[in-house]
């Protein structure tokens, strides 16, 4: 590569880096009253709200998705808390309660794609993706790495250990761990 290619290879580069910069603070901008750390992703804005006191950490990606319709949404309560490195997939819609804390690398989607059968040899049809409503209620605590599918409630004043995958319903005051999780102790309500 000569000299005046690299330059404009890193013209085109610099270029691409500050319109996406653009887009990202614009995107973070739709969201006043919401704190957040360096390198945060926020895609759908439009359909993200979010009430006070929430904090958003390093490199987390939100996105309320196109798929189903572009009828996905994130609705985030009070004092809401989104771990480093998390990631909210919105298209079959998040609410998140007040108060809810995330570790770090926490995944909740709310769709997911369908196998495609291994009769289906034709590349040009679509995915199917399926979408379903989550659900986290006030007061819950998710530790690191947990993973929620799609169509799940957490209960309020519920704790999802680190590494859990929650594939079903976690009623309230519970305590869960494990792949699936599994209720592993319930507190008494005083």
């Amino acid at each position: 590569m000569n000299p005046l290619q690299r330059i404009g290879t890193v013209w085109h580069a610099l270029a691409n880096s500050l319109q996406l910069a653009i887009a990202d603070e614009t995107q973070r901008q739709a969201l006043p009253g919401v704190r957040f750390a360096g390198g945060v992703v926020i895609r759908g804005a439009d359909r993200i709200t979010a009430g006070k006191n929430v904090f958003i950490d390093h490199r987390a990606y939100l996105n309320a998705s196109s798929v189903n319709g572009a009828r996905g949404y994130i609705h985030m309560g009070d004092g809401v808390e989104i771990g480093p490195y998390s990631v909210l997939w919105g298209g079959g819609g998040i609410e998140i309660g007040n108060n809810v804390h995330m570790g770090a690398h926490v995944h909740i989607t709310s769709q997911q794609g369908r196998k495609v059968p291994a009769s289906q040899n034709d590349p040009t049809v679509p995915l199917t993706i399926d979408c379903a409503p989550v659900r986290i209620e006030d007061h819950v605590l998710l530790y690191s790495g947990v993973i929620v599918v799609p169509g799940v409630t957490i209960g309020h004043h519920a704790i999802v250990a680190a590494g859990s995958v929650v594939t079903t319903d976690i009623p309230p005051y519970s305590t869960a761990a494990g792949a699936p999780a599994r209720v592993v102790r319930r507190d008494a309500i005083a």
